[in-house]
């Protein structure tokens, strides 16, 4: 989907009106100061490309406490600058992370400008997400009970990610200059300023897309298609969205636990990584529970190693019910339509329902969005083993499920298997050819043995592109084949 440079802001503010799917829970969530303040800020940026579009409702006021939003957004992932995002009326609030700046507007005029002091480190779990949002709330001075500490004229915008003054502790010490780990921290006499000036639903632009490597497409050997079992597969660039090799890459089918990386990232995006989360341990050693069973508690950051090296169910399930699970799940499709995943369907955040399903194209377009914004999680999925320590102090012993996890090559994937779906994966490989890696996603569905698949896929890659590379620098070149490949886009 293409934004032209006249967005339709008479489309976007129609569904902030009617957009309020609230999926607040039972139980009030007091939130808090988010990781942001937890983790070094890096204010290094790659270049722009990729931005995030939502549309939301405005939460309802409260008399004493402002609760954390979880209202589901509608977002739509694509380019877009600061001069195309302004809003032609009214007022809007444009964070540029590149040149670390906010600026205000009114009726598309600058009204004010000031310094952005600190952002979330790139390409960390604080990575502040890049897109169009709105404020969803306001607080004068909100407390973090868990930390102590104070956050002064903080404004939710999405998730887990504020603009706000400069926090201090309750004994008025403030927070370490060089800590932060995703909201946008101003000055306090700026944010006052940015404070007085909002209104719940003003429009903010966070302005910090990534751009995949610039890649010339490659030039590929005629070798024979290798030998694969499974019904649909995708080999394609990461970096150049060329396709190399498929077989009904859009063809729709059940994806099980490949499920499990669009519910790491939303569970990144959404829940505070120093939040707690009460496990039983049989849910966790993934053994039936016969009686009542020791429970133990951990940081749900902790919980994205089981969830993706195990492809541990039930920890899923409990991230999902931590706001509640029909909001989370919710906000998986909604992400999943945000990243053109249109044939994508979530029904759950574990994968055993078969209702689970994708396309080869469309899981593409995940693993590009996760290897450029999200490397962590897949860092997490290259991981051989892990010790998990608990708040008892018990550790925990963890193993990648992943045949591929200990490949020097890979760079991060999922893989799953159930009767409906079969054998299935996703990786991604990062490949040397004439001394350069070239990052190349591997999608293998319904397949009777992902390992030989991914295998045999991966192998043939890396031959083609060798003999090609060498072709192109003799007087053979014709033996290359010179062809101009389908493109997947964002």
């Amino acid at each position: 989907m293409n934004i032209e440079r006249s967005f339709d802001w008479a489309g976007f503010k129609f569904f902030q009106k009617i957009l309020l799917i609230c999926v607040i829970v039972g139980t009030t969530i007091h939130y808090g100061l988010s990781d942001a303040e937890r983790t070094r800020a890096v204010v290094k940026v790659d270049p722009p490309q990729l931005a995030v579009v939502q549309t939301t409702a405005p939460i309802a006021d409260t008399n004493q406490h402002v609760d954390f939003s979880t209202t589901t957004p509608e977002r739509v992932i694509n380019a877009m600058t600061i001069a195309d995002a302004v809003s032609p009326t009214g007022k809007f609030i444009a964070a540029d992370l590149v040149n670390m700046k906010l600026t205000l507007y009114n009726d598309a005029a600058i009204v004010a400008e000031y310094p952005i002091l600190t952002k979330g480190r790139p390409k960390s779990p604080y990575e502040t997400p890049s897109g169009f949002y709105a404020v969803l709330t306001k607080e004068t001075n909100h407390l973090n009970n868990r930390e102590q500490v104070y956050m002064p004229y903080s404004m939710q915008f999405y998730g887990n990610y504020f603009i706000h003054g400069w926090p201090y502790y309750t004994d008025g010490t403030p927070v370490a200059s060089s800590y932060s780990g995703g909201c946008i921290r101003l000055s306090d006499t700026d944010a006052k300023s940015l404070f007085a000036f909002a209104d719940k639903g003003t429009g903010v632009f966070v302005y910090d897309p990534v751009r995949s490597l610039a890649m010339p497409s490659l030039v590929l050997s005629s070798l024979p298609n290798p030998l694969v079992s499974a019904e649909s597969y995708l080999v394609a660039d990461i970096d150049t969205g060329d396709v190399f090799l498929e077989k009904n890459a859009q063809q729709a089918s059940p994806i099980s636990s490949l499920t499990k990386l669009m519910t790491a990232l939303v569970a990144n995006e959404t829940i505070m990584f120093n939040k707690q989360i009460t496990i039983p341990r049989a849910e966790l050693l993934q053994e039936p529970e016969t009686t009542p069973t020791k429970k133990e508690i951990f940081f749900v950051g902790d919980l994205l190693y089981p969830l993706l090296m195990e492809s541990n169910s039930a920890i899923a399930d409990r991230l999902a019910q931590f706001y509640g699970k029909t909001g989370f799940i919710d906000w998986m499709n909604v992400t999943a339509k945000a990243l053109n995943m249109h044939s994508t369907h979530f029904a759950d955040a574990s994968g055993v329902s078969a209702e689970n399903s994708s396309t080869p194209d469309d899981l593409y377009r995940l693993a590009r969005y996760l290897a450029t914004k999200k490397s962590f999680i897949f860092d997490i999925t290259r991981m051989p083993a892990k010790r998990l320590i608990a708040m008892s102090g018990r550790a925990y012993s963890l193993n990648n499920l992943n045949i591929f996890s200990s490949s020097p090559e890979f760079a991060g994937g999922k893989v799953g298997q159930t009767g409906t779906a079969g054998d299935i994966s996703v990786s991604l490989f990062a490949t040397p050819i004439n001394g350069i890696s070239r990052r190349v996603a591997i999608v293998v569905l319904n397949s009777s043995d992902y390992a030989v698949d991914t295998t045999n896929l991966s192998e043939w890659f890396s031959q083609s592109a060798q003999e090609g590379a060498v072709a192109l620098g003799t007087a053979c070149a014709s033996c290359a084949r010179q062809i101009t490949y389908r493109k997947i886009q964002d």
